[in-house]
């Protein structure tokens, strides 16, 4: 099976044009399906992919050359695809691309990091924190949360999926291995009113400082 990759660039007056990516890809470079992504670092955007039922794969593009390359997604005997992209996000964490696996975050308190040491061996180192057990109360309910925003100082922020009141988010500081929750105020009390309504939240990396809270039905 043969696959073709074209780039959209925008130019000035908000007008773009497609171009073909590079003409030839690696050998090992596969036809797949983006499911998450994707993150930019000095210049190369990485997102996931999977290509067949049970392999998921870590996809580079760099702008400047329009260079494509694969790198398998390291996994234990008997997981399943849809499980490990469920509760997987991809972030910067040290200069380098990260996988950040919550999947026993709600029953454990545990994070597993896995980061790209060396994209040409397929080479992955993994880290492993755990909450304090004080903390671990802020994650073992009811409400479930997914990575979204992190900062360049290693802390990372967790957005729970439905609103809820009093409306509060989570930063995980990477570094410290420590958690706190900050209380969102000011969100409108009619917002509440349906169920399980969803929430969108933008963050500002730099500052940290919360730029707005969003709901959709």
């Amino acid at each position: 099976m043969r696959s073709e990759h074209r780039v959209f660039f925008l130019e000035a007056g908000g007008r773009g044009i497609w171009k073909k990516a590079a003409p030839t890809c690696p050998a090992d470079f596969r036809p797949h399906i983006p499911v998450k992504g994707g993150v930019c670092i000095d210049g190369v955007i990485y997102y996931l992919g999977w290509t067949d039922s049970y392999n998921s794969v870590l996809v580079s593009f760099h702008i400047r050359s329009g260079e494509f390359k694969m790198i398998q997604v390291p996994r234990r005997d008997g997981d399943e695809l849809r499980s490990r992209v469920t509760d997987v996000s991809l972030i910067e964490y040290g200069g380098k691309v990260t996988l950040i696996v919550q999947s026993n975050l709600r029953e454990k308190g545990r994070l597993d990091l896995w980061a790209v040491e060396d994209a040409g061996s397929n080479k992955w180192s993994r880290k492993t924190l755990v909450l304090q057990p004080s903390q671990l109360h802020l994650v073992n309910n009811d409400t479930i949360f997914k990575v979204n925003g992190t900062t360049q100082n290693g802390k990372v922020f967790l957005i729970p999926e439905n609103l809820f009141s009093p409306f509060h988010i989570l930063c995980y500081d990477l570094q410290s291995n420590d958690m706190r929750k900050i209380e969102i105020k000011g969100v409108p009390d009619h917002w509440f009113s349906k169920d399980k309504m969803n929430v969108i939240v933008t963050l500002m990396d730099h500052s940290e400082r919360l730029l707005n809270v969003m709901h959709t039905g």
